[in-house]
């Protein structure tokens, strides 16, 4: 759950999560540009927050705390078991049949390695969520709010910074609670040996669409070490299903690996051995594609039904 309201270490990333990164020992692990590997417990609670990140001062002693309106951290337990249920193909002994029949299908695709599920009203709602409450707290957004100001000529503002976050997270609660979610597709990546990362940031194309009031984009971010989610909002698609569920091979695993270290500037969460890093990492910066576009989110893409686009594989 968030912190109590009196707690000044507020959360980017919910406790319940950094649980599934776990060792044995307690700790939780990273890695920084440098190389750097270190540990903390995870008991302590000192992994993944800010101190006031959530705390809104003015002069006198006027403050506004927002760190309990992620009170969808609460849930996290109970989302992550609801959808670790919808098993991809590769998990009975008739999907073994039907993928062996697959090394006959010249044509085959990603699609066809897929289980198709309809998720209920309720579990569509909370994981949206949270994947927003992740997305809209974590550092590369907070940096990218608190740089707003020098589109004015100003200095970066901590507080302009958990303004934004703060009026988008509400806006985000809204359409999840009550908006419409018609025409919105998950894609469950599941990887039983191969381990996602988790970084300080996250392939984010949907949170820019809170200041219109949609819902609409993508979004890419590992939960767990072995859960990865991919989120989409096709243009047309069938009410049912609104969710694929697959196993990630392990090139997928090592390409979205790749992506997160793109998003991502100070550290890299991961559960075994510490990934290798990449140049893009190294540079200690919150990096993006140059347009909303890469190879592996086109597949994915397929998957929900959504028509291949301009591909474009630079970043900035």
């Amino acid at each position: 759950m968030s912190s109590a309201d009196t707690s000044k270490n507020h959360h980017w990333w919910p406790v319940g999560l950094q649980s599934y990164w776990t060792d044995k020992a307690g700790d939780v692990s990273w890695i920084e540009p440098s190389g750097t590997v270190d540990r903390k417990r995870a008991a302590n609670r000192k992994i993944g927050y800010k101190i006031h990140g959530h705390t809104l001062f003015k002069v006198g002693e006027w403050e506004h705390k927002f760190e309990d309106e992620f009170d969808v951290d609460n849930e996290v337990h109970n989302t992550i078991l609801a959808f670790r249920k919808l098993k991809p193909l590769g998990y009975s002994p008739s999907d073994w049949l039907k993928i062996a029949q697959l090394l006959f299908k010249k044509d085959r695709s990603l699609k066809d390695y897929c289980k198709f599920f309809q998720i209920d009203e309720r579990n569509h709602r909370t994981l949206l969520l949270l994947i927003y409450s992740i997305l809209i707290r974590s550092p590369a957004s907070r940096s990218r709010y608190e740089n707003y100001p020098g589109m004015m000529g100003l200095p970066p503002s901590e507080e302009v910074g958990k303004i934004n976050m703060s009026q988008r997270y509400r806006i985000a609660k809204k359409l999840c609670l009550n908006g419409i979610i018609s025409n919105q597709c998950f894609i469950i990546l599941r990887s039983p040996l191969k381990k996602f990362i988790f970084g300080d940031g996250s392939l984010d194309w949907i949170t820019n669409g809170l200041v219109t009031n949609k819902t609409s984009g993508r979004a890419l971010i590992s939960l767990t070490p072995d859960l990865c989610i991919y989120f989409c909002t096709p243009m047309t698609m069938r009410s049912s299903p609104n969710c694929a569920s697959m196993i990630a091979p392990p090139w997928m695993v090592d390409w979205i690996n790749q992506i997160t270290q793109v998003y991502s500037r100070d550290k890299l969460f991961f559960l075994g051995r510490p990934p290798t890093l990449t140049d893009a990492f190294k540079k200690a910066q919150f990096l993006e594609h140059k347009k909303k576009s890469d190879d592996l989110i086109e597949m994915l893409d397929k998957i929900a039904g959504i028509e291949k686009r301009q591909r474009f594989f630079g970043l900035a």
